[in-house]
């Protein structure tokens, strides 16, 4: 038996054959298993791999033939043998070539011309063997075994002559072609030169199986994983972070630009895909030819980003502006005028210690401050962005690290509390618990961190917390004041949940207080979202004892029928109109028909915002029955609200 990959006689050592099949068929199980976007150059390279695979089995048939004539050698099966492979072998050349075509922007779009291209290629190739079979050039028949060292030699030949048409393709095409593409070429292509000339003069060892799988194990790896985007020749985010890190460790300054087709990014909106897509690709190009100091990368089929790395501002902005020619064109050639947003931002000391993360997140950021609907903007952005965008990065993850730990004690969530003035007993008796954020000692209001909470869906989050925070507080004022109950703010996310009732009351039902004293707030604009829900959650509310507050009533549509039609006991003006009806007559009318409205249906009235006598006068004068307000007292800690209430007897 002859020995495993080495064969006595002519002594054909096939172990790169043997690896070259091995290495194929793992990357069919890894296409298999990764799922890569089937583009059409996937395709050529999964057929291309299949093939690989047969023509290398073939080729150790081949092999084990030639060492073993006595026993294996027929010569019409031989030659059979041989022209298959040489088959399979000029198929093999013809989808790398293909494939490489398809790497460029700008594609051979004719059939006419491709089929000539092939035509011309088999006509050459098949006459240069056929002649070969007919003369009997292809191998020699000897008493140790068979000489295949023509036969191996004609298949390389055509095998450079495919390697030499690539570059040529990559080379005269190197506008349109990516710039990974070249250097990707650039490395492999001499590699490619050198083996198969050593296989050429090599007569001893056949390792052809390797010339033709390892550009195909390449091609995948750079093209199809992880790291690319075939559609525009662009690496991906995943290669953004991979560089950002890099040049990040080895202290290189750059700039990074976001780039953003907004019609390209509403689903709703986008054009024709694959025109958009060559259109795309070419814009890249453009800009990868503005300097080798710009590395683009796909975000997703409308968002790019650039590092440009460069110390100089004035350079950043000098290529920023190429970048932005090349974008208006693109502007201007497109049927349906694609408008953009590019921003600039750096240099990379200003965000060298919170990563790119951070970064995109800005970019993101600076996107939805700047960008103007059915426009072109260009910003390069400053100082100012930087620190406003800093702190609510700094509010975003603290917010949502609150909602992943859930701890009713996180310090980080302060009960703030505001006294509310009964008209009739000239006292304080109830208030309201305001919540607010603090970040290294810094104390954040509401306004700054709701909006961001409720876009990362920590609100509910929010709302347990403060109401364990408020339960506790009133725990411990019960016990030495006399006073009503607290009031929380809920939002419209709580109420949508058909069992938030019963969290609620889980959360009261665990301190020792009176149900009664705790009170929600709640705003007309949320029956208007899911009024079933919300109906039923007040339903429930209040079949428990728990009072509900209609707050900032005027500042919308303000829909009586319905307010009356729902659970709540006091209605809450907001402050707005109290204004707006001490300098309007008009809205003073209606406002004093509404206080009697709702009194004489049952309603208790609340106005906030009062800030000086006058509008305590005007308040009282106008029959409200609870007034709110810094003329009385500002929101402090919670545990200040001893001193507006009084002790129990």
């Amino acid at each position: 038996m002859p020995q495993f990959g080495m064969h006595m006689g002519l002594r054909y050592d096939i172990i790169g054959e043997y690896a070259s099949l091995l290495f194929a068929l793992l990357l069919l199980i890894f296409m298999a298993l990764t799922k890569p976007k089937k583009s059409k150059a996937f395709k050529y390279l999964v057929i291309g791999v299949i093939v690989s695979v047969f023509a290398t089995a073939v080729q150790i048939f081949i092999v084990e033939v030639a060492s073993n004539v006595e026993k294996y050698y027929d010569r019409t099966s031989f030659t059979a043998l041989l022209i298959v492979f040489l088959m399979l072998y000029i198929v093999i050349l013809i989808l790398i070539f293909n494939y490489v075509s398809l790497l460029s922007e700008k594609r051979i779009r004719k059939k006419s011309v491709l089929a000539f291209i092939y035509i011309a290629i088999l006509t050459i190739y098949i006459s240069g063997f056929g002649y070969n079979i007919i003369m009997k050039n292809l191998y020699f028949v000897r008493t140790d075994g068979i000489d295949i060292g023509r036969f191996t030699r004609f298949y390389c030949i055509a095998g450079l002559a495919c390697t030499i048409c690539c570059t040529l393709a990559c080379f005269l095409r190197r506008r349109y072609v990516s710039r990974i593409v070249i250097r990707t070429c650039i490395i492999l292509v001499p590699i490619e030169i050198l083996m198969l000339f050593i296989q050429i003069l090599d007569n001893h060892a056949i390792f052809t199986g390797a010339t033709y799988v390892m550009p195909l194990i390449v091609m995948y790896q750079l093209f199809h994983s992880n790291p690319y985007d075939e559609d525009t020749g662009c690496q991906n985010i995943s290669a953004l972070e991979s560089k950002f890190i890099t040049n990040i460790r080895r202290g290189r300054i750059f700039y990074v630009a976001y780039i953003d087709f907004q019609q390209l990014t509403d689903s709703s909106l986008a054009p024709d895909y694959e025109s958009i897509s060559v259109e795309l690709a070419r814009v890249c190009r453009e800009i990868e030819r503005i300097s080798n100091k710009i590395h683009l990368y796909r975000v997703n089929f409308g968002t790019f980003l650039a590092l440009i790395e460069t110390k100089e501002r004035s350079d950043a902005e000098n290529y920023a502006e190429h970048m932005r020619d090349v974008l208006d064109n693109f502007y201007e050639r497109t049927e349906d005028n694609i408008h953009y947003f590019i921003g600039i931002c750096g240099d990379s000391r200003r965000f060298r210690a919170v990563g790119n993360k951070w970064t995109q997140l800005f970019m993101w950021y600076l996107k939805e401050q700047k960008m103007l609907d059915g426009e072109n903007v260009y910003y390069f952005a400053n100082g100012t962005d930087f620190r406003e965008f800093d702190e609510i990065y700094k509010i975003e993850q603290a917010l949502l690290d609150i909602r992943a730990k859930m701890d009713p004690e996180d310090e980080r969530i302060l009960c703030y509390a505001q006294p509310i003035y009964s008209v009739k007993q000239e006292e304080f008796r109830s208030a309201e618990a305001l919540m607010r954020l603090t970040i290294d000692g810094k104390l954040i209001n509401p306004d700054a961190f709701i909006h961001i909470a409720e876009k990362n869906n920590c609100i509910h989050a929010l709302t347990v917390i403060m109401m364990h925070k408020v339960c506790k507080a009133i725990e411990i004022l019960s016990a030495e004041y006399d006073f009503d109950a607290v009031t929380i703010n809920c939002s419209t996310a709580d109420f949508m949940d058909k069992t938030f009732y019963k969290e609620i009351m889980d959360i009261v039902h665990s301190y020792k207080i009176d149900q009664k004293m705790i009170r929600l707030e709640l705003t007309e604009s949320m029956m208007a979202e899911n009024y079933d829900a919300v109906k039923h959650n007040m339903d429930m509310l209040n079949r428990e004892g728990i009072q509900l507050y209609m707050d900032d009533f005027g500042t919308g549509y303000s829909n009586l029928e319905r307010v009356v039609d729902v659970p709540v006991q006091t209605i809450k003006f907001d402050k707005s109109l109290l204004y707006k009806s001490i300098k309007d007559d008009r809205v003073d009318d209606i406002i004093t028909y509404m206080i009697e409205f709702f009194k004489k249906n049952g309603f208790v009235t609340l106005i906030e915002g009062v800030e000086d006598e006058s509008q305590k006068k005007f308040s009282i004068d106008r029959g409200f029955d609870y007034i709110q307000g810094y003329h009385y007292a500002k929101p402090s800690p919670i545990e200040n609200l001893g001193k507006y209430f009084n002790k129990k007897a």
